[in-house]
């Protein structure tokens, strides 16, 4: 990891530069605030920010929730729970479909590259 000082410094400059880009009216301050939540918090804590659009929906997973949720013997992510191997095969499923659609939109990407 960089220097601790080093790294503040930068966040310090991005939210200066920020703050004066929403000054003059470049950005309006709906964008800033969003900008802003993204950024780390002062100290090193990780920003709470979320994108919206992978927040919610079927394949969203949360790490944090599913860590918890393994700790749940009520939860089908439990490994002694009766329904943990439905539960696995969903979960497989879909990081197969996500890996599936990767290596095709890579493939194709190549060949499109590979024409032109």
């Amino acid at each position: 990891m960089g220097d601790k000082a080093g790294i503040n410094r930068s966040l310090n400059t991005i939210r200066t530069e920020l703050e004066y880009l929403r000054d003059s009216g470049v950005i309006i301050p709906p964008q800033f605030q969003s900008i802003m939540a993204q950024l780390p918090q002062p100290g090193g804590a990780p920003s709470p920010y979320v994108d919206p659009r992978y927040a919610q929906g079927a394949n969203y997973v949360d790490p944090v929730n599913l860590a918890a949720a393994t700790q749940d013997p009520n939860h089908p992510a439990n490994p002694n729970h009766p329904k943990h191997n439905e539960w696995a095969k969903k979960l497989g499923g879909k990081l197969g479909n996500a890996f599936v659609f990767g290596a095709g939109a890579t493939a194709g990407g190549d060949l499109v590259n590979s024409i032109f």
